[in-house]
């Protein structure tokens, strides 16, 4: 009898055990989803596609390796975090509480949406586009190409970013052979800095309104500064009015 009685124990002990708390706290997700509400953290594992529309995901989105993760509409109470993932694609009046972050992600869109933290793309290998945003907090990219676009209101829908706070707009260290704009954006009272940008891409820094600082230094040729109005400070290759 007291085999059985530990025998049992340990069943019931194994059964309680099988899922971490980490993995409590999340819900997976590969495929499209409508109208949900989401109460924990969302997970879209390794290779799935993930597509929210009109949804709220009251935690943090993580989007793993070679996955798909797209919003529209949606509103995340918490950070979206994509690691090494194939595409990060938030859109169409969507709301971030925290920071959107890709890193070694290829391609990384983020239209006509707000986010109340920053919004960081780091080492992206194909295309970063980042339109017609409110954010709170900084935009950054960085060691990422090949094609960048940081608002570029001559193309279609890809109007400027309005950067409220006192955050900057940072493009640092990438290289693009396709292009690379940063034009349209309005900056309420941080800083515009452009710099170490490499690659055979047209460079365009232009109709960008600030704000306290603009900086543009040690960028490739092919490099355009024009009509970037109000900054308190103005040097480098963007420093003639």
């Amino acid at each position: 009898m007291r085999k059985l009685l530990l025998a049992s124990t340990v069943a019931l002990a194994s059964l309680f055990t099988i899922a971490s708390p980490a993995a409590a706290r999340s819900v997976t997700c590969d495929g499209v989803k409508h109208g949900k509400i989401i109460t924990r953290d969302l997970t879209v594992p390794p290779g799935a596609a993930c597509e929210l529309v009109n949804s709220i995901v009251r935690g943090d989105v993580k989007v793993r390796a070679n996955a798909y993760f797209q919003a529209t509409n949606t509103s995340i109470h918490g950070d979206v975090d994509a690691t090494r993932a194939q595409t990060l694609f938030i859109e169409d009046g969507s709301l971030v509480r925290g920071d959107v972050e890709g890193d070694r992600t290829a391609q990384v869109f983020v239209f006509g949406s707000k986010v109340r933290g920053e919004v960081e793309v780091r080492r992206a290998n194909d295309k970063v586009n980042i339109c017609g945003n409110t954010v709170r907090e900084d935009i950054r990219v960085v060691r990422s190409g090949r094609d960048i676009l940081i608002g570029d209101p001559r193309t279609t829908d890809c109007p400027g970013n309005n950067v409220v706070q006192r955050g900057d707009i940072r493009i640092e260290n990438n290289f693009t052979d396709v292009e690379l704009v940063v034009r349209g954006n309005r900056i309420n009272r941080g800083d515009l800095i452009v710099r170490q940008n490499r690659g055979p891409a047209a460079k365009f820094v232009q109709d960008n309104a600030g704000g306290n600082v603009l900086v543009c230094t040690g960028n490739d040729p092919l490099f355009t500064d024009f009509n970037n109005t109000g900054w308190l400070n103005r040097s480098g290759q963007c420093g003639t009015p």
